[in-house]
């Protein structure tokens, strides 16, 4: 009897070892990436830094990127980028972290809950510290955003490993193309049917098809972001990429 008591307690402790390495995901200890798969989504997240943020800017732009981590899928990967220099090499991500799950949806007997939810507190502390230090940047006489979302797509969405998985862009910015001597819309806004044809975005576009795009839009009452002209040739730059475009929501509190 004790015999079978005891070959049923290893049967049991086995399976309990199986479903464990079944379910375990091994992760790069700094990104807490997984190392053996892709991540299960993509999201990038581009700071324009060209002007200094207001404070009731940076609180709602604070509340929104809370909400963006709240939603997030377990092993999903949030990389940041600035627009806050032009060089000739391609802009590289400044943040480039994997979420590890909360550890609520963990079981505790063949999983590690306390575990998973020490990596979420460092994963989030993490990321808060690394979008505040890029809020606090100094603004900048350029603004090359085109650049920047072409440095999205080519050093992240269209690597071949994320090919199959779901990809979303995050963009703070009062979408004010600023490079001298290339595209200025403080000039003003010129109809996208003709900027599509110019060598300069020959140059600068990029593939960003299925990609979700949602644009943190600030507004800027001395800028010159005229309504409906502005909004519609980036709807258009977007679409004639492939993006799609969810939302553009308006950030006031401008100074």
């Amino acid at each position: 009897m004790l015999t079978i008591a005891l070959f049923g307690l290893v049967a049991a402790l086995a399976a309990l070892y199986i479903k464990s390495q079944t379910v375990m995901v091994r992760t790069n200890a700094d990104t807490l990436c997984p190392t053996d798969r892709p991540p299960s989504k993509v999201s990038v997240l581009l700071l324009d830094m060209s002007d200094e943020f207001s404070e009731p800017q940076r609180l709602k732009i604070a509340n929104e990127l809370d909400r963006l981590k709240a939603g997030m899928a377990r092993f999903e990967l949030i990389e940041a980028y600035a627009v806050d220099r032009l060089e000739q090499r391609v802009t590289k991500p400044i943040v480039h972290l994997c979420h590890p799950g909360t550890g609520d949806d963990l079981n505790r007997i063949y999983q590690n809950p306390e575990l998973a939810r020490r990596k979420w507190d460092a994963f989030a502390r993490q990321l808060d510290t690394e979008l505040k230090r890029l809020m606090a940047n100094p603004a900048s006489h350029m603004s090359p955003i085109f650049e920047a979302v072409q440095a999205t797509a080519l050093r992240t969405f269209n690597r071949p490993e994320y090919e199959s998985v779901p990809k979303r862009l995050f963009i703070v910015s009062d979408l004010l193309q600023n490079v001298p001597g290339k595209h200025s819309q403080y000039q003003g806004i010129q109809p996208f049917r003709e900027f599509k044809h110019s060598s300069y975005y020959s140059d600068i576009r990029s593939d960003l098809t299925g990609i979700s795009v949602v644009v943190f839009y600030l507004v800027r009452p001395r800028a010159p972001q005229k309504w409906p002209d502005h909004y519609q040739f980036w709807e258009q730059y977007f679409l004639d990429q492939g993006a799609i475009v969810e939302r553009v929501e308006p950030i006031y509190g401008d100074r």
